[in-house]
């Protein structure tokens, strides 16, 4: 994660997007308003009432970019900061929630693979932007696979996807537990008795 100041803003208050040959230069493919972030700082731990901590900006409202490399979200400044930005390929899952067990607004779920944030939401003011601000980030994440994995889809995923596959785990996790056996327990190789061979000679008759 790259914690952007004034210095990466443009005079109008834009990213300043990189530039370079070929694959090196950085275009702009969608901007968002009013884009509401919630990070979670995996490297911060949890306070001393058990609370996960946040960046500073989590739960400010600013302006969303996604760039053909880059995902950068710019608020209002706190000290020097302004924003922060997220490499594309870092983005490891992206999805729509509107569950309201795991967030009260319809936002854009992601994972992060980074030493600073694991999970980002982007919440939108007017949630019928939601599926813009994800097709953007696919566009993006098509642009950017993963070098390990080239032969993967990738972990781009709708609504129907997230709950299906939720649906699965919870079921595996529940049928882990009622199959899961004492650990002293032995298998016991059961004999036939002998009422049991004394029907089956009577009906055989």
């Amino acid at each position: 994660m790259n914690v952007l100041t004034s210095t990466d803003l443009s005079a109008d208050g834009a990213p300043l997007l990189r530039t370079g040959a070929g694959d090196d230069e950085e275009f702009l493919l969608a901007s968002f308003t009013n884009v509401e972030i919630h990070a979670s700082a995996s490297d911060m731990g949890e306070d001393d009432d058990g609370e996960t901590q946040t960046l500073a900006h989590s739960g400010s409202v600013g302006a969303l970019f996604v760039t053909t490399s880059r995902v950068i979200w710019l608020g209002a400044a706190v000290g020097t900061h302004v924003g922060y930005a997220w490499e594309m390929s870092s983005v490891t899952l992206h999805a729509i929630s509107r569950d309201p067990a795991a967030f009260p607004k319809p936002c854009l779920y992601c994972q992060i693979s980074n030493q600073d944030v694991s999970e980002v939401r982007f919440v939108p003011t007017d949630d019928k932007t939601l599926q813009e601000v994800f097709d953007a980030f696919s566009k993006s994440a098509e642009m950017n696979p993963d070098d390990d994995e080239e032969d993967d889809d990738g972990w781009i995923c709708d609504e129907d996807e997230v709950a299906d596959g939720l649906e699965q785990l919870n079921w595996l996790r529940t049928s882990t537990r009622c199959c899961r056996c004492p650990q002293d327990w032995k298998p016991v190789q059961r004999k036939q008795d002998s009422l049991t061979t004394q029907m089956r000679t009577i009906y055989s008759k």
